[in-house]
């Protein structure tokens, strides 16, 4: 589970990678979709242990926000990249 999270929030990573709304502070797993497309799926549809560790990984500070906020297409929210602060 862990190694996926840090696979997921390298800060050389771009794809997928764990993001945060902006919006409404939802966690999100951000993905190159091709064609220099991106997408997301909200963590909600991945295993519920995935959801319930980036929650309380967030919340003790061992995921930080990092970079600029950006949005994945034209009309989509705005997100943050999360990464591990060691």
């Amino acid at each position: 589970m862990e190694e996926k999270l840090i696979e997921w929030t390298n800060e050389g990573t771009d794809s997928p990678s764990l993001l945060i709304s902006k919006d409404d502070g939802s966690y999100h797993l951000g993905y190159y979709a091709g064609m220099g497309n991106s997408d997301n799926t909200p963590i909600e549809k991945l295993e519920p242990l995935f959801e319930k560790t980036i929650i309380e990984y967030y919340q003790s500070g061992k995921l930080k926000e990092s970079g600029k906020t950006f949005s994945l297409y034209p009309g989509s929210g705005f997100f943050r990249k999360l990464v591990f602060e060691y």
